[in-house]
Protein backbone atom coordinates (compact mmCIF):
# COMPACT_ATOMS: atom_id res chain seq x y z
CA UNK A 1 0.00 0.00 0.00
CA UNK A 2 2.74 2.46 0.93
CA UNK A 3 4.69 1.51 -2.20
CA UNK A 4 1.63 2.34 -4.35
CA UNK A 5 1.24 5.76 -2.68
CA UNK A 6 4.93 6.52 -3.23
CA UNK A 7 4.75 5.47 -6.89
CA UNK A 8 1.57 7.53 -7.48
CA UNK A 9 3.18 10.55 -5.74
CA UNK A 10 6.29 10.26 -7.92
CA UNK A 11 4.19 9.98 -11.09
CA UNK A 12 2.10 13.02 -10.12
CA UNK A 13 5.26 14.98 -9.24
CA UNK A 14 6.84 14.05 -12.56
CA UNK A 15 3.75 15.07 -14.55
CA UNK A 16 3.53 18.44 -12.75
CA UNK A 17 7.26 19.10 -13.20
CA UNK A 18 7.12 18.15 -16.90
CA UNK A 19 4.16 20.49 -17.38
CA UNK A 20 5.93 23.41 -15.71
CA UNK A 21 9.17 22.82 -17.59
CA UNK A 22 7.30 22.50 -20.90
CA UNK A 23 5.36 25.71 -20.31
CA UNK A 24 8.51 27.65 -19.46
CA UNK A 25 10.38 26.19 -22.44
CA UNK A 26 7.59 27.32 -24.79
CA UNK A 27 7.54 30.80 -23.25
CA UNK A 28 11.30 31.18 -23.60
CA UNK A 29 11.18 29.76 -27.13
CA UNK A 30 8.77 32.49 -28.21
CA UNK A 31 10.97 35.29 -26.90
CA UNK A 32 13.22 37.13 -29.33
CA UNK A 33 16.91 36.46 -28.81
CA UNK A 34 18.75 39.63 -27.93
CA UNK A 35 21.77 40.41 -30.11
CA UNK A 36 25.13 40.31 -28.38
CA UNK A 37 27.98 42.48 -29.62
CA UNK A 38 31.32 40.75 -29.21
CA UNK A 39 34.45 42.74 -30.01
CA UNK A 40 36.46 39.82 -31.40
CA UNK A 41 33.59 38.67 -33.60
CA UNK A 42 32.86 42.23 -34.75
CA UNK A 43 36.52 42.80 -35.62
CA UNK A 44 36.68 39.57 -37.62
CA UNK A 45 33.50 40.29 -39.59
CA UNK A 46 34.40 43.93 -40.21
CA UNK A 47 37.90 42.94 -41.39
CA UNK A 48 36.25 40.62 -43.91
CA UNK A 49 33.77 43.28 -45.07
CA UNK A 50 36.16 46.20 -45.64
CA UNK A 51 38.31 46.36 -48.79
CA UNK A 52 41.57 44.44 -48.54
CA UNK A 53 43.86 47.49 -48.70
CA UNK A 54 42.05 49.12 -45.79
CA UNK A 55 42.03 45.93 -43.70
CA UNK A 56 45.72 45.40 -44.39
CA UNK A 57 46.61 48.95 -43.34
CA UNK A 58 44.84 48.67 -39.97
CA UNK A 59 46.42 47.00 -36.97
CA UNK A 60 44.03 44.75 -35.00
CA UNK A 61 44.24 47.11 -32.02
CA UNK A 62 43.38 50.08 -34.26
CA UNK A 63 40.39 48.23 -35.68
CA UNK A 64 39.17 47.34 -32.19
CA UNK A 65 39.59 50.95 -31.07
CA UNK A 66 37.61 52.14 -34.08
CA UNK A 67 34.85 49.62 -33.40
CA UNK A 68 34.59 50.60 -29.73
CA UNK A 69 34.51 54.30 -30.64
CA UNK A 70 31.86 53.72 -33.31
CA UNK A 71 29.68 51.69 -30.96
CA UNK A 72 29.98 54.42 -28.33
CA UNK A 73 29.03 56.99 -30.95
CA UNK A 74 25.94 54.97 -31.89
CA UNK A 75 24.94 54.39 -28.26
CA UNK A 76 25.60 57.79 -26.78
CA UNK A 77 25.04 60.21 -29.64
CA UNK A 78 22.34 62.73 -28.83
CA UNK A 79 19.03 62.01 -30.53
CA UNK A 80 18.31 64.03 -33.64
CA UNK A 81 16.54 67.30 -32.99
CA UNK A 82 13.50 68.63 -34.77
CA UNK A 83 15.84 71.12 -36.50
CA UNK A 84 17.36 68.14 -38.38
CA UNK A 85 13.98 67.13 -39.77
CA UNK A 86 13.15 67.50 -43.42
CA UNK A 87 10.42 70.13 -43.61
CA UNK A 88 8.83 68.34 -46.59
CA UNK A 89 8.63 64.97 -44.82
CA UNK A 90 5.43 64.37 -42.94
CA UNK A 91 5.64 62.72 -39.55
CA UNK A 92 9.41 62.34 -39.57
CA UNK A 93 11.41 63.73 -36.68
CA UNK A 94 14.87 63.71 -38.31
CA UNK A 95 17.66 61.47 -39.45
CA UNK A 96 19.14 58.61 -37.50
CA UNK A 97 22.81 58.24 -36.68
CA UNK A 98 23.22 55.64 -39.40
CA UNK A 99 21.73 57.94 -42.04
CA UNK A 100 23.82 60.94 -41.02
CA UNK A 101 26.69 61.46 -43.46
CA UNK A 102 28.67 63.42 -40.89
CA UNK A 103 28.82 60.53 -38.39
CA UNK A 104 31.94 59.06 -40.05
CA UNK A 105 33.58 62.49 -40.00
CA UNK A 106 32.66 62.89 -36.32
CA UNK A 107 34.11 59.46 -35.58
CA UNK A 108 37.25 60.36 -37.54
CA UNK A 109 37.74 63.56 -35.56
CA UNK A 110 37.14 61.71 -32.29
CA UNK A 111 39.66 58.93 -32.89
CA UNK A 112 42.25 61.35 -34.31
CA UNK A 113 41.84 63.47 -31.17
CA UNK A 114 42.52 60.29 -29.16
CA UNK A 115 45.77 59.77 -31.09
CA UNK A 116 44.76 57.05 -33.56
CA UNK A 117 46.56 57.43 -36.91
CA UNK A 118 43.87 56.53 -39.47
CA UNK A 119 42.45 58.11 -42.59
CA UNK A 120 38.90 59.26 -43.17
CA UNK A 121 38.56 56.57 -45.86
CA UNK A 122 39.51 53.87 -43.35
CA UNK A 123 37.10 55.20 -40.73
CA UNK A 124 34.25 55.42 -43.24
CA UNK A 125 34.83 51.86 -44.48
CA UNK A 126 35.04 50.47 -40.94
CA UNK A 127 31.92 52.36 -39.83
CA UNK A 128 29.93 51.09 -42.84
CA UNK A 129 31.12 47.52 -42.28
CA UNK A 130 30.35 47.79 -38.57
CA UNK A 131 26.79 48.88 -39.36
CA UNK A 132 26.47 45.85 -41.62
CA UNK A 133 27.73 43.62 -38.79
CA UNK A 134 25.15 45.14 -36.45
CA UNK A 135 22.44 44.39 -39.03
CA UNK A 136 23.70 40.80 -39.34
CA UNK A 137 23.42 40.13 -35.61
CA UNK A 138 20.03 41.81 -35.44
CA UNK A 139 21.04 44.89 -33.48
CA UNK A 140 19.91 47.26 -36.26
CA UNK A 141 16.72 46.94 -38.20
CA UNK A 142 16.69 47.36 -41.94
CA UNK A 143 14.31 50.20 -42.69
CA UNK A 144 12.41 50.26 -45.96
CA UNK A 145 12.74 53.80 -47.37
CA UNK A 146 9.28 53.65 -48.99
Amino acid sequence: MIVAVIVISLVIGFVVAAGVVGTQAQRLGRQRREPVWRLAEAAEVVADLVPFDIAAALEPSELETLLRAHLNQLQFAPPPTSDDADPDAEGETGTTVTEDQSSAADLYRSVRRDGLEVSLEQVTAVADAHLEYLRLIGALAVVDPD
